[in-house]
């Protein structure tokens, strides 16, 4: 049997390898295509194309990354990010998985339950994708509905109010508040947005922005006695 050290060394081992093949993957398809076609971009476009992306994406990156690890845990990060749809699928899953088996973020128990969650969610998406490419002719009426389309566009905020409505009810774990230290950074969010400047493109920036203050708030409210935390109990 492997002690709790020996699986996070294989998780990383086994992690690192694959990103690392997925990442040759990733260049390796377009550098055929252009090569066999004889279709490569000047380095002009090519950088100017690659600027606007890496601005966007970076903060966005860098925010999920901080924010989402100590949530999913090692083996569901390298799953959730080489697969993808981590803010709307897999870490929604992971969580709903959490709560479900009333098993806090950060212990061994989450590890192993987010990583097999991520997992099943990994493999049932893939499955979905390769059915809707087969049927994407025959049902593109249904796709294009104007209520189905309205439906789709309000997905992700559905996801986040989901996840925001399972850290309310938090009353009988052994972090008991933690709602709590949303408060500020979700007033701050709210405040900036409607009456100094909209930060729709810039999420990212505000995401990386708000985690440190609402770490502080955490410790602040910790402090204080309205986070409180119960060592040795564990949820139910």
């Amino acid at each position: 049997m492997r002690t709790s050290d020996q699986y996070q060394k294989l998780v990383h081992r086994v992690g690192r390898i694959s990103i690392g093949l997925a990442l040759v993957w990733f260049f390796a398809v377009p550098l055929i295509i252009c090569t066999v076609y004889n279709i490569f971009p000047s380095l002009k476009t090519y950088i100017n194309a690659s600027l606007s992306l890496f601005l966007i994406l970076t903060p966005i990156a860098l925010s999920e990354i901080i924010s989402f690890v100590p949530l999913l845990g090692s083996g569901a990060s390298y799953l959730a990010f080489q697969t993808g749809n981590v803010s709307n699928l897999k870490l929604p899953c992971a969580m709903n998985a959490l709560k479900l088996a009333g098993v806090e973020p950060g212990t061994e128990e989450a590890e192993v339950l987010s990583t097999i969650s991520v997992a099943a969610s990994s493999i049932i998406t893939t499955a979905i994708i390769i059915l809707g490419v087969i049927l994407l002719v025959p049902f593109s009426f249904f796709f294009t509905n104007k209520y189905v389309v309205i439906a789709t566009s309000n997905i992700i905020p559905a996801l986040f109010g989901a996840l925001f409505l399972l850290f309310l009810g938090d009353s009988d774990g052994p972090v008991r508040g933690k709602w709590k230290a949303s408060v500020v950074p979700l007033i701050l969010v709210i405040a900036i947005h409607y009456f100094i400047f909209p930060i729709s493109g810039i999420e990212g920036v505000v995401i990386l922005v708000m985690i440190p203050v609402t770490i502080m708030c955490a410790r602040i409210l910790y402090k204080k006695g309205h986070i409180t935390i119960t060592k040795g109990q564990k949820s139910h």
